[in-house]
């Protein structure tokens, strides 16, 4: 009896330095978490894009390539309960971490949309604008895509594309891959939006590592 008061008593020992490792690792993913978002909110700078695209309460916002939601929260909190964002993406694990978020926090103005690779999906004339950061070198068929995004515009909506910037990556990112460099020239991106038919009314320069290209439909006369 005293031996399997022993077992007993180490197997219990045991479960509770399996809990305390589970539990150390989950705080270490969490942190990690916490530290790249913050790194990303330096150099990102969500809220003044937000301020520079003109994103305000009570717009209809597509996050297209929302990931797991970094803009997507922060587009939801500009627009407020009178706006709404439609987070579309491709990738449904991504996805996931916007519904559940969603339901631990009670957000209501997120909509969820999963997307197919040619099409996000998005109803017609919806948006205000239409958002996709680090997303145009990642889709095969681009013209075809943006075109289509064309009609899930509202009248007077603007489609918003935030995207590496070649020159700025040179000598602002250490893990930068230099055969990858024609992807993400000012030429390449230009190319991208023209053969979309959309054509570029505003590029925007702060960011340290990306550009914004402020975009509407183009006008055939």
């Amino acid at each position: 009896m005293k031996g399997l008061h022993f077992k007993a008593l180490g197997v219990i020992s045991l479960f509770f330095i399996v809990m305390s490792l589970l539990g150390q690792q989950e705080h270490e993913h969490e942190q990690q978490q916490t530290d790249k978002h913050r790194n990303r909110w330096h150099w990102q700078m969500p809220v003044r894009v937000m301020d520079e695209i003109g994103v305000k309460e009570g717009m209809t916002v597509a996050d297209v390539g929302a990931g797991d939601g970094y803009f997507t929260f922060h587009l939801a909190e500009r627009v407020g309960n009178s706006g709404k964002i439609l987070a579309c993406d491709i990738d449904n694990r991504a996805l996931q971490v916007i519904r559940d978020r969603c339901a631990e926090k009670g957000i209501q103005n997120i909509s969820v949309i999963l997307g197919k690779e040619d099409d996000p999906l998005i109803p017609q004339k919806s948006a205000d604008i239409i958002l996709m950061v680090n997303v145009i070198h990642l889709i095969e068929n681009t013209s075809g895509y943006l075109k289509k995004l064309q009609h899930n515009l509202k009248p007077d909506g603007s489609l918003v594309i935030v995207q590496w910037d070649a020159e700025k990556m040179d000598s602002e990112s250490k893990g930068w891959d230099p055969d990858d460099r024609a992807k993400y020239t000012l030429r390449a991106n230009l190319r991208h939006i023209y053969d979309g038919e959309f054509e570029v009314v505003q590029i925007k320069d702060f960011l340290p590592m990306q550009l914004i290209y402020i975009c509407q439909p183009a006008t055939h006369k």
